[in-house]
């Protein structure tokens, strides 16, 4: 790629840029969406240890029965 970048038009250099920029976004905002729940989920899990006032909250697979088979570690 640099060398390409190198020997092509600085236009093209930008949009395939752009192109390659836009396809990451598009990705991730897919992981973002996929993973969104369980996020929640442990967040949710860890707030309520830190209010129980536990001042390292630990996570266990037993604590969140939706994620009983996705999770080992926060």
């Amino acid at each position: 790629m640099v060398f390409f970048g190198a020997v092509t038009s600085l236009d093209l250099v930008w949009a395939m840029a752009d192109i390659t920029m836009a396809f990451m976004v598009f990705f991730n905002l897919i992981a973002i969406v996929l993973l969104g729940r369980q996020a929640f989920l442990l967040l949710k899990d860890y707030r309520e240890q830190k209010s129980a006032g536990i001042k390292e909250p630990v996570y266990t697979n037993d604590r969140i029965p939706e994620l009983k088979d996705k999770g080992e570690c926060w």
